[in-house]
């Protein structure tokens, strides 16, 4: 399980707190996952999904008040993550939660943060 460290620090504050508090829902899920709480699991992925979507909308805010380019892509990004955790969700209720699941979503978040988040940190700090 990856941990919050600098390497997916942005430098704008109010995200890289959101991005720490995503990290410590994952280490939640990681264990319910471990423990095969199936309970436990569905109500930290029903935290996680409520989290993110706040910050996704915190992020695409952000974004389109810098005039970001690639805001419509990264948009779709954070869609098609969303719908991933509904179909996940689904699938908890009725089994635990796996360590395949997990992974999926630190990798994914991992990726997003250090790639994709990092392509509008520039406009964001760019002076207006």
């Amino acid at each position: 399980m990856m941990k919050w460290t600098a390497a997916l620090k942005t430098g704008v504050a109010l995200l890289d707190e959101q991005h720490r508090e995503i990290f410590q829902w994952l280490a939640e899920l990681q264990s319910a996952a471990d423990d095969e709480r199936t309970l436990f699991g569905v109500y930290s992925l029903t935290r996680l999904k409520q989290y993110t979507r706040a910050h996704f909308a915190a992020e695409e805010a952000l974004m389109k008040s810098a005039e970001f380019p690639g805001l419509v892509e990264h948009a779709a990004e954070h869609a098609a993550f969303r719908q991933r955790l509904d179909e996940l969700m689904l699938k908890s209720i009725g089994q635990d939660i796996s360590t395949d699941t997990v992974e999926f979503l630190t990798n994914w978040l991992t990726t997003h943060i250090t790639k994709t988040d990092m392509a509008y940190v520039p406009y964001l700090k760019k002076p207006k």
